[in-house]
């Protein structure tokens, strides 16, 4: 099957557009958070400008007051893990939009875990806004959906941030993640972050074929039949384009086939290198993906029962019929060193001689190592030269470790007013120590992922090997 190169980041030069007022920091001599991404896309049509890129301005803070009547609020607040939309409006730049559907926002880790007790521990809840959900046409910007997430997990403010920023430079079709301060009716209700949505705009924007191929939520290829809990079905797995599954069924029936042979993890791979939009792009996706030690993402498979992963989405091209793989929720990362390896002997993705026995992490749940998945496998075993030189390039020539720092430092000088000023954030005296620490963990993952590079110099062993 040939091969297309349908990875089309939308990364441009900020919008600047006069009478619009916005919340920011400094004069014009302040630091930019500087981004190397629009440089190193893979795929990227240049012809093409981003006219959602006003709203995803990492130098710009925007003030976004929610509007809800009190009945609305009590509805919403009447059971606030059902994930329905309640009418309501927000103010943004000081023009109101409405009715807008707005509802909480997450799953088990964000929302539910708030409400396990059966009232809400959180002080601040991710929020999620949905503009055309009452009036078809209402857009921002172009935009049907606005997600906030609370960062209640990072006390350094900006891991989200960053992680999705080095997805990007690492040519991956991620999502991009901006600073946000929420209000209710004009009543502060903290600091935020601001995702992009993973909807219909987003696909046609990053792909060649006009977003009109099928979008899949955390459902991974060969690992359809028995599902997670995350997904019941696998139509139930489809969130954006036409309802059919059949190309999914297709990978998943090869990879079962491939995982029958004498050299399995061979034939796994070229099943792999046939469906997949981009095998080298997909690399990628694993260079930043374990640089940045995205621990709660493909490479954490929860077994509740079924063992599967989560906080992914695929995308399969309408036009070659191949996958793209596309992050999502990687709040978790950065850390150093890695709570799921340290505290629970999870293996690390590469780590295959390791044993498949279940393992109980946080929560009791139980999970098993990434390398039991026979794909996670083959793409560890059989090419793992591929990983190394698309670590090697990420971290090299793409952004260096001082540009990661110094990104931290745009960042910090940026947010600094809005966290002090956010008194359901973690405080002057936390915030200033996670953000050293930060510094630190940035530095163990770089020499981390360092050794495995030199590792290979010395010696071109491959996982496996011993």
């Amino acid at each position: 099957m040939n091969k297309r190169s349908a990875l089309a980041l939308g990364l441009a030069v900020a919008v600047i557009v006069a009478g619009v007022v916005i919340a920011t920091i400094g004069d014009a001599s302040s630091p930019r958070v500087p981004s190397r991404a629009a440089e190193t896309t893979i795929g990227v049509d240049q012809q093409r400008s981003d006219p959602f890129n006003i709203v995803f301005d990492l130098n710009t803070v925007r003030v976004y007051d929610i509007q809800l009547g009190e009945a609305e609020q009590a509805q919403l607040d009447a059971n606030p893990t059902a994930e329905q939309y309640v009418e309501g409006a927000v103010v943004i730049d000081g023009k109101r939009y409405g009715p807008i559907g707005v509802r909480y926002k997450g799953f088990f880790g964000v929302l539910r875990q708030c409400f396990f007790t059966g009232v809400n521990t959180c002080d601040k809840l991710a929020w999620k806004l949905k503009f055309n959900h009452y009036e078809p046409s209402l857009r921002y910007h172009g935009l049907k959906r606005l997600n906030f997430h609370q960062m209640n997990s990072d006390e350094a403010q900006m891991r989200e941030v960053l992680t999705y920023q080095v997805f990007r430079d690492a040519g991956v079709p991620a999502p991009r993640s901006v600073f946000a301060v929420l209000r209710l009716n004009g009543e502060p209700l903290g600091f935020y972050t601001l995702t992009e949505d993973i909807d219909d705009r987003f696909i046609a924007d990053r792909f060649r074929d006009g977003g009109r191929g099928v979008l899949y939520k955390e459902i991974w290829p060969g690992n359809i039949e028995r599902l997670p809990a995350f997904s019941e079905t696998i139509e139930g797995a489809i969130a954006r384009g036409p309802e059919d599954p059949s190309g999914l069924r297709e990978f998943s029936a090869a990879l079962t086939e491939a995982e029958q042979s004498d050299d399995s993890a061979a034939a796994v791979f070229a099943v792999l290198e046939e469906y997949i939009q981009d095998l080298d792009a997909l690399y990628g996706y694993l260079a930043a993906d374990r640089l940045t030690d995205n621990w709660d993402g493909i490479v954490a498979w929860y077994c509740v029962p079924v063992c599967g992963n989560h906080n992914f989405f695929w995308y399969e091209d309408a036009l070659s019929g191949e996958f793209s793989l596309i992050p999502w929720d990687v709040e978790n990362s950065w850390r150093s060193p890695s709570p799921i390896r340290t505290y629970y002997e999870m293996p690390d993705w590469d780590e295959t001689e390791r044993s498949c026995r279940l393992r109980k992490v946080f929560w009791d749940i139980d999970a098993r190592a990434p390398h039991c998945n026979p794909v996670i496998h083959a793409l560890a075993t059989q090419g793992w030269e591929r990983y190394i030189e698309a670590s090697r390039e990420l971290m090299e020539q793409v952004v260096t470790l001082d540009e990661m720092h110094a990104r931290v430092d745009a960042i910090t000088e940026l947010i600094e007013p809005h966290v002090l000023a956010d008194d359901k954030g973690p405080g002057e005296i936390k915030w200033r120590a996670a953000v050293r620490l930060l510094h630190d963990e940035i530095d163990d993952r770089w020499q981390y992922i360092a050794d495995k590079i030199a590792a290979w110099d010395a010696t071109g062993e491959v996982p496996g090997d011993g």
